[in-house]
């Protein structure tokens, strides 16, 4: 997760610096900017049982129709923590589930969102908003393990379910799905002299994910829920 706020952080800074050095007008008369920023992304509900608290950043364009309104394009990227799940693992096929072994998860989400944004203005020092909208979400979970031998595998929310007894290579690799979501937080912004504004902002995410049937024949929806918080530059 360290180096995903690392580069979370090393996009915004450097991305940010040319547009404070170089102005381009009072940032509240502008009816158009652009947002970039970086933060740490935290799983919600049956998400948060698979994977940990990872990071991510967000790049977009903003259109003001009306002082206090905006309409905001953003692509997202959000990488999470996996963890290291025990497995029973057999030799061979037919033979009982013996010994041990490590399944380990990864996962990275991209998004393309549009939002609406409803502010209290532009002209104070602070001022807030909320912002809500919806769009696609590209997930991506990776399964790796270091061992071999059989076993049966099912988790719907690591996009793979396999009831019987397999080799791990079926279950391991990368698995990824193109699903539709929403989004609805708010945040604060800070006035940075008349050119710029950092802001801070948070956003719960839902996303409608694919049906899998688990080993007792009932059908799970792999839906996800994801609350990034974001610190950023807008100019």
């Amino acid at each position: 997760m360290k180096k995903v706020l690392f580069g979370a952080l090393l996009v915004t800074l450097v991305a940010a610096s040319p547009a404070l050095a170089q102005g381009g007008g009072v940032y509240a008369d502008r009816p158009v900017h652009l947002n970039i920023g970086g933060g740490f992304t935290m799983p919600l509900s049956d998400i948060s049982d698979r994977f940990g608290t990872g990071g991510g950043f967000a790049i977009g364009m903003i259109v003001d129709p009306a002082p206090a309104i905006g309409l905001q394009f953003e692509y997202g990227y959000n990488a999470l923590d996996g963890s290291e799940r025990q497995v029973p693992f057999a030799a061979a096929p037919g033979l009982a589930l013996l010994t041990n072994g490590v399944i380990e998860s990864h996962s990275s989400m991209h998004s393309l969102n549009g939002n609406a944004i409803f502010s209290t203005g532009k002209e104070s020092l602070f001022n807030a908003y909320a912002i809500g909208g919806g769009g696609m979400y590209y997930r991506t979970v990776s399964l790796t393990s270091p061992d071999l031998g059989y076993t049966t595998f099912c988790d719907p929310f690591l996009f793979v379910c396999e009831p019987e007894v397999v080799s791990v290579d079926r279950v391991l690799g990368d698995r990824n799905s193109w699903d539709p979501g929403v989004d609805v937080g708010g945040g604060v912004t800070f006035n940075l002299g008349t050119e710029a504004v950092f802001y801070v902002e948070t956003r719960w995410h839902y996303i409608w994910g694919p049906e899998f049937t688990d080993v007792d024949g009932v059908v799970q929806n792999a839906n996800g829920q994801y609350l990034p918080v974001t610190f950023g530059f807008r100019f």
